[in-house]
């Protein structure tokens, strides 16, 4: 059994050993899919380099399989390093794009609460004068007003003068 296939200085240089392991796993995996596709250990070796593009920007390798699987021509392939190269090449996926990180906007200082009550801070968010405790105390003392019998709501929602009781 042949021994490790060499990996040229230039390349090994610029890329971690694993992920060339991973991609020429993927590469001599096809032949178990589609003997079309078969290649040798030092094809699959000098592809890799291609395949870890792919890796490298986010794809798994259940993902690199598909996409070098599918849409195969419908005369079949010819040479499976030829097509493989070229799928590998033409069919690179967009690096992913980075994203400034979003900045959150300064907290606004304490503000005294101008409600009743002892004084106390709070933090406004946008631009209130009494606290949410305060507001909520404000709006459970005021008195709910009376329900409008039926009439005189459907009244108002079809625009016609209401009529009172005296009057019928």
């Amino acid at each position: 059994m042949p021994g490790p296939v060499p990996v040229p200085a230039s390349r090994a240089a610029t890329t971690d050993p694993a992920q060339l392991a991973r991609a020429e796993r993927v590469l001599l995996s096809l032949r178990h899919s589609r003997r079309e596709l078969h290649l040798g250990v030092r094809e699959a070796a000098k592809l890799a380099a291609e395949a870890v593009k792919w890796l490298e920007r986010g794809l798994s390798e259940s993902d690199l399989r598909h996409a070098l699987l599918a849409e195969r021509p419908k005369d079949g392939v010819r040479s499976a390093v030829g097509f493989l190269r070229h799928r590998l090449i033409q069919k690179l996926p967009e690096p992913p794009i980075q994203h400034a990180p979003h900045e959150r906007p300064p907290l606004p200082g304490l503000v005294e609460c101008s409600g009743p009550g002892e004084p106390h801070l709070f933090r406004p968010l946008f631009g209130e004068s009494e606290c949410p405790s305060c507001r909520r105390t404000a709006a459970e003392a005021e008195p709910e007003p009376e329900p409008l019998p039926w009439r005189e709501r459907v009244a108002r929602i079809n625009g016609a003068p209401t009529a009172s009781p005296a009057d019928a």
